[in-house]
């Protein structure tokens, strides 16, 4: 008689439950015949497809929503209106790539193709890149060529201020490797916020990294430690290469041995791309001719990213003093000097046989 009583009050309870899910699927079903329905009875919502208009110029601001995206779009005639595209952009996860920035769009786009555009980096206007190992001087030279006048760039890196543990007015070094965004015609009291933004991101960037405490715990200043990596960005190629050429720095120092480090000069001259570095240019005076003065120059010489400053935190482990990059994509490393010389002999046939670009 139990079994028998339980077996009737359970049965129910299964039946509720089957009934439940039931409805549930036949309203998730209603709703989205009834979306599909609604979408193709008011095609007056958006453009039909293939009618692009002419070109114009969108500015999305940073940090706007899919909703204000929509709205800004439709107020410039390049979706008929934002609820549609706002739709759209919800169903295609693409669309959460979408940066702010100024673009250059059609008018009279369907939703789905306005996304599409959006996600065309080549339609973004207005951004101004800051690569990995960049100087002062380059940056300084880009702007100018963006349009900003040569005394505006100047003042605005004069108002710049570095993180406090660098404490000097020299902000070399300090510009994190990204793209940034300009609008043409902007104030140029913009110019100043976006070259100190650069610099922040970089402080933030050194402190995810414990980049102080690294510096600290080798006994180095934040500004030393900085001008370490900004050499192995000027000299390696790679992620491997980093970590090898940090440790022929670092090995170096401790035995007091002189860098001598192309990048070093090459700073110090103001020149990009050589190979080989000229006698003449090794009887420099100046203080960043690691090849005439040992141990670290005055400073950084260019902007390092975020993995040479990893890898000069958390060198590769070796008794390496000697690197020479033989072929394009292939350095050698070696804590024998013979073996360097072979290395360099190499170099020097593969150089005259024009292997490297730009040789002779």
């Amino acid at each position: 008689m139990v079994d028998s009583v339980e077996n009737d009050l359970v049965a129910p309870k299964k039946s509720l439950n089957l009934k439940a899910i039931f409805s549930i699927v036949i309203v998730f079903v209603v709703l989205i015949f009834g979306v599909v329905f609604w979408n193709q009875t008011h095609p007056d919502l958006d453009y039909p497809a293939g009618t692009a208009g002419t070109e114009i110029e969108v500015n999305i601001p940073a940090g706007s929503s899919g909703v204000e995206i929509g709205r800004i779009l439709a107020k410039a005639g390049v979706v008929k209106t934002s609820l549609i595209f706002f739709r759209a952009a919800t169903g295609d996860k693409r669309a959460e790539s979408i940066s702010a920035g100024l673009y250059l769009l059609n008018t009279h786009l369907s939703a789905k193709e306005a996304i599409a555009q959006l996600l065309d980096k080549k339609r973004l206007q207005g951004k101004f890149l800051i690569v990995e190992g960049a100087r002062i001087g380059e940056i300084r030279k880009n702007l100018i060529n963006e349009g900003f006048k040569a005394d505006q760039v100047d003042q605005a890196f004069a108002d710049l201020k570095a993180p406090n543990q660098f404490n000097e007015n020299n902000s070399e070094g300090l510009f994190f490797p990204a793209n940034y965004t300009i609008l043409p015609g902007e104030d140029p009291a913009a110019l100043t916020g976006l070259l100190q933004s650069a610099i922040n991101r970089f402080a933030q960037e050194l402190e995810r990294l414990q980049f102080y405490a690294a510096a600290k715990n080798r006994n180095l200043s934040p500004r030393e430690l900085l001008t370490i990596a900004s050499i192995v960005q000027g000299e390696g190629f790679n992620q491997d290469d980093f970590g090898k050429i940090a440790t022929v720095i670092y090995n170096r120092l401790k035995i007091g041995m002189a860098l001598q480090m192309d990048s070093t000069l090459m700073y110090a001259n103001q020149s990009r791309g050589e190979i080989r570095v000229t006698n003449r240019e090794l009887k420099s005076s100046s203080k960043y001719n690691t090849y005439k003065y040992k141990g670290l120059p005055p400073g950084p010489i260019g902007s390092p990213g975020s993995a040479a400053l990893t890898a000069t935190i958390t060198p590769t482990p070796g008794n390496w003093l000697y690197f020479v990059t033989v072929a394009p994509g292939d350095t050698r490393f070696s804590d024998k000097y013979p073996e360097f010389l072979k290395f360099k002999a190499e170099f020097i046939r593969n150089y005259k046989a024009g292997l490297f670009k730009g040789s002779k």
